[in-house]
């Protein structure tokens, strides 16, 4: 993948999903930044710098520490690598075989592991239980940047959530993770999914669903039967009947009783296709009187006098997402009512965002519209006097188009620096000394088509301090379309089933790739809820790492998905890790571990190679092409 070229992952219906890795010969798209973009001379390492005091008769005044940004050198040099696990599908019974895949990929250009190296950096693989004991291990070489291994489940395995590590001991490579379920269960012949129509209901209001089935061997099951069943706290509730269309969805929906004590509830969809009868059953998320709420300022802090968004995420007391609809309310002073400033309404996965400026010394506060029933409220964080703001009309940024930033500060001069994890792309100076100010500054960096995936915008004040900072998301350079065609429609068990797989670029010309195939029945795949399901290569190497959590992976990065941009932007929003970790990626690694890690793209350490010196410059460069704008 030398020419900087990604992959979707791709389904057939025979559930074979197929990985590549393009072994293209153009220059490498992203390793260090242009020369009109280096790094401050003050950035040689990601040291901290304290001074010592003497005793004195007088107490001590408290030393501030100058804290340095991270470099590519004391992140483990430009050659540092990713790896994106995958299992060949998500549950195993005792006796199964486990297949694990990894694909490395470099952290800031998507080059695949460099031949020469594949014997020198084995990785280290654990498989661990349901308590974290390691139940085995062994190691792996890596051929052609792809590593593999074959787990036999023991035959008296105990059920329960296990997971897959892998580590790397002779190279300062992120630690990688999957998890995966052991459990008994049979096979069944329908392929079924129940997708609630909100992420949270209260006791009396009507709760909406969609049934999605499909025969597991191909076609829909047209005017199947279906019988509701909701299980509030242990009492059954028999809710009809309804029936499967032509496009193999069924609604269904029913009340809630007034009075719920616990919220435990159970939808249970019993499908009668002919002879077959199965059973497809949901939790239903139930909001008794509270959600767990968190607010999230764009840039990390309300500015006062100035406009404002704040990314909220709403979630049940089980750690699953809640949708609401709520107010932004001023409180009362002096006996005057509280006023509404502005709405908000989740979108995704219980995320959602809102706009408003803060007045100084003011209070405000969240009130839940819907669901109802919620009386407590969810006060905002203090607007601060002083600082600034950094936010963009855009959702994602399209590869063609410029990164445009929205930017406003109490102060007249400062910075704005775009990084792609430690490298600089660019910065951008506002001097607005002798200019009367006039609301948001509009800043605008012109980047080269291989600057892609999650970037960080940071305004720093005239001191060099770090005022705020935002992530954003722009798309994949240089797509790869995938087809896969078998030779027959359909296959008895037993038979050698022959397919044919073709890469093409965006143009429709033939692309040299390396290419990862995995079989798996798809009914056993669709016994995890698909907000469940683990990402594709594509999101596994672009999002999944920028991230706290990720669920519902499968609407990310979907072109034909009109909801994807926007879900996006919650993401980052609310889940994205960085709030100036690169000034002391030391705390940031000792705080959060392995996933800290993956943030920065590799572990705190010395280099492998020799391409870059300790004083943080490249031995031998290879750039990021951008425009740099000066005002």
């Amino acid at each position: 993948m030398s020419d900087g070229r990604f992959t979707r992952v791709v389904s057939a219906s025979l559930a074979c999903s197929i990985l590549l890795v393009n072994l293209g010969s153009a220059t490498p798209s992203c390793a260090k930044s242009s020369k009109h973009s280096k790094a401050s001379k003050a950035s040689k390492g990601a040291k901290i710098i304290e001074t010592k005091v003497e005793e004195t008769a007088k107490p001590a005044e408290p030393v501030p520490v100058k804290k340095v940004m991270a470099t590519s050198y004391s992140l483990g040099g430009t050659e540092r690598y990713l790896t994106m696990l995958s299992t060949d599908k998500p549950i195993y019974r005792a006796g199964d075989k486990l297949y694990l895949r990894g694909v490395m990929l470099n952290s800031l250009n998507k080059q695949p592991f460099p031949r020469f190296s594949d014997l020198r950096y084995g990785g280290h693989i654990e498989i661990r239980g349901p308590k974290g004991e390691i139940i085995a291990r062994d190691n792996a070489q890596i051929q052609d940047s792809v590593w593999s291994y074959i787990w036999d489940v023991p035959r008296g395995a105990l059920g329960g959530e296990y997971t897959a590590y892998l580590s790397f001991a002779q190279a300062p490579f992120a630690p990688s993770e999957r998890k995966f379920d052991v459990r008994a269960f049979r096979n069944t012949r329908l392929k079924s999914q129940i997708t609630f129509v909100r992420d949270g209901y209260a006791p009396g209001e009507k709760v909406s669903a969609v049934l999605d089935v499909k025969r597991a061997e191909g076609g829909i099951p047209a005017s199947a039967k279906v019988m509701v069943t909701a299980t509030i706290d242990g009492v059954a509730m028999n809710c009809g009947t309804a029936s499967v269309d032509n496009n193999g969805l069924c609604q269904v929906s029913f009340d809630l009783p007034h009075e719920i004590e616990r919220g435990e509830g159970t939808l249970a969809l019993v499908i009668s296709d002919g002879g077959v009868v199965e059973t497809a059953s949901k939790t239903i998320p139930i909001l008794l009187k509270t959600v767990d709420l968190q607010m999230y300022p764009e840039g990390g802090d309300l500015l006062a006098g100035h406009k404002n968004r704040v990314y909220i995420e709403a979630s049940q007391t089980n750690g699953k997402p809640a949708d609401l609809v709520g107010r932004i309310m001023l409180a009362g002073t002096n006996g005057e009512a509280p006023r509404e400033v502005a709405e908000v309404k989740t979108e995704h996965e219980g995320r959602g965002r809102f706009e408003f400026t803060p007045e100084a010394g003011k209070k405000y506060y969240l009130a839940v519209s819907q669901p109802s029933g919620i009386a407590k409220t969810f006060p905002l964080p203090e607007a601060k006097l002083t600082g600034a703001t950094i936010t963009t009309d855009q959702e994602v940024f399209r590869r063609e188009q410029p990164i445009v930033l929205l930017t406003d500060s109490s102060e007249k001069t400062y910075k704005v620096s775009l990084y792609k994890r430690e490298v600089k792309i660019a910065d951008y100076k506002v001097d607005l000394q002798n200019q009367p100010k006039d609301g948001q500054q509009r800043v605008q960096f012109n980047l080269s088509d291989d600057i892609d995936g999650v970037l960080t915008a940071t305004i720093w004040s005239a001191s060099g301090e770090p005022l705020a900072e935002r992530l954003i998301f722009r798309e994949t350079s240089s797509p790869i379309n995938i087809s896969i065609t078998p030779a027959k429609k359909s296959y008895i068990p037993g038979e050698t089933a022959e397919l044919t797989v073709k890469a093409t670029d965006e143009n429709g010309k033939p692309l040299s790739t390396v290419v990862g195939l995995t079989v798996s029945d798809e009914t056993v795949i669709e016994m995890i809820d698909k907000r469940e399901q683990s990402p594709n290569l594509e999101v596994m190497y672009f999002l999944e790492p920028e991230v706290k959590n990720l669920a519902d992976a499968h609407v990310y990065m979907d072109a034909k998905n009109s909801k994807a941009p926007l879900a996006t932007d919650l993401l980052l929003g609310t889940q994205g890790w960085r709030r100036f970790a690169l000034l002391d990626a030391k705390d940031f690694v000792a705080k959060n571990g392995s996933k800290a890690k993956r943030v920065l793209g590799g572990c705190l350490g010395r280099p492998i190679g020799s391409r870059i010196g300790e004083d943080g410059r490249p031995l031998q460069v290879s750039t990021i092409s951008v425009d740099h704008f000066k005002r």
